[in-house]
């Protein structure tokens, strides 16, 4: 797996497809529910901020360590004890979202298209893809990336592109009319859309210029936040915090309102919705690697086994919710748990690199 290496523009194409991309068909409504004002965007850009400063502090913690994988870097900072606990939650974080990813995923494309399909009937094939992607390695899910990411943003572009003639500047003012309230209680609901930042902590070290990390993984991170900040701007845009606010899927609704002349392509969603899915498999197959990387460093083997056996933990927990509020908790908890494993805790590290470790170890 260490042999593995991926360039500057595979890794910018990785860490936009690991963002958390199953939000973003609901993300606009789950901002408007909680400001009940036009102040949108404003929460998710301070947010998407602060996600960028996580990219920095991970990229430095590998950059401190070159030639050692995170799960690696752990232990010689925290010890044999205390090491390999911190991996083992970050191997669970990893797996506890890909099983929101598909659960949420399978919910939506189960209201929208197979109604009368049980969701384990589209959970099950889903997770055998996965298996099978990641099993080819690194390589093979790069170049997957690298084929389809630049589809999805020119599909995501058009879909805002045609929506601009329904644009009304209006419904985005005023801004501020409340002060800095309904910004800060939208916050509170976009820690799971902002996450991806982690994806360096294990692509730093596949990279062939790791030197070269924090250019990759801002431009990758911002790619994604930028979409996400787009796609909320312009649904409210278009819409009204009124309107999203009683919307399940604000996103599906803003897609089906386009009218193309000519009628070439009368149902935009349809699109939309296709590579939307191939998204949601990009997101999950990359956090399933990322969870596979640290069973094999546990266990020191690296085979089928490592990919295949795991998905029967990860089917369970997929579908264990039984509802959309158990869905919604869980979806919460492991948005504030990526927050603290994924950049709470990558800070603690570094801190404790610069105190003990002054020099950059080999």
């Amino acid at each position: 797996m260490r042999h593995e290496k991926i360039s500057t523009i595979q890794t910018v194409f990785t860490v936009a497809s690991t963002v958390y991309a199953v939000e973003i068909v609901s993300l606009p409504r789950r901002i408007a529910e909680k400001t009940q004002t036009p102040d949108v965007w404003q929460g998710l850009f301070l947010a998407s901020l602060l996600g960028l400063l996580v990219v920095l502090i991970n990229v430095s913690l590998c950059r401190r360590f070159p030639g050692k994988t995170f799960y690696e870097i752990t232990t010689l900072i925290a010890g044999k004890v205390i090491g390999p606990i911190i991996n083992i939650l970050f191997i669970g974080y990893c797996l506890l979202t890909c099983s929101m990813v598909v659960r949420m995923m399978a919910e939506f494309i189960k209201v929208l298209a197979l109604e009368r399909t049980p969701v384990i009937a589209i959970i099950l094939p889903f997770l055998l893809l996965v298996g099978y992607l990641t099993s080819g390695g690194l390589h093979v899910m790069v170049r997957l990336v690298e084929l389809f990411i630049p589809l999805t943003l020119v599909v995501f572009l058009l879909l805002v592109i045609f929506n601009l003639n329904n644009f009304n500047l209006d419904n985005l003012r005023p801004v501020f009319h409340e002060g800095w309230g309904p910004v800060f209680r939208s916050m509170e609901v976009v820690p799971f859309s902002i996450l991806g930042f982690e994806s360096m902590l294990i692509l730093t070290n596949f990279m062939v210029n790791p030197q070269k990390a924090w250019k990759a993984g801002a431009i990758g991170y911002y790619i994604a936040m930028g979409l996400y900040l787009l796609m909320v701007t312009m649904v409210i845009g278009c819409m009204s915090v009124e309107e999203v606010s009683r919307l399940q899927w604000p996103v599906l609704s803003f897609a089906q309102q386009i009218e193309i002349p000519g009628a070439f392509l009368e149902r935009f969603e349809l699109l939309f919705i296709v590579l939307w899915t191939i998204k949601i498999y990009m997101t999950t197959a990359n956090y399933y690697f990322y969870f596979a990387a640290g069973v094999s460093h546990l266990t020191q083997k690296w085979n089928r086994y490592v990919y295949y056996l795991p998905l029967i933990i990860l089917f369970v927990i997929v579908v264990y919710p039984d509802n959309f509020v158990e869905i919604d908790n869980l979806n919460k908890f492991t948005g504030y748990f990526g927050v603290f494993i994924g950049a709470l805790i990558p800070l603690l590290l570094l801190v404790i690199s610069y105190i003990f470790r002054p020099r950059k170890l080999g």
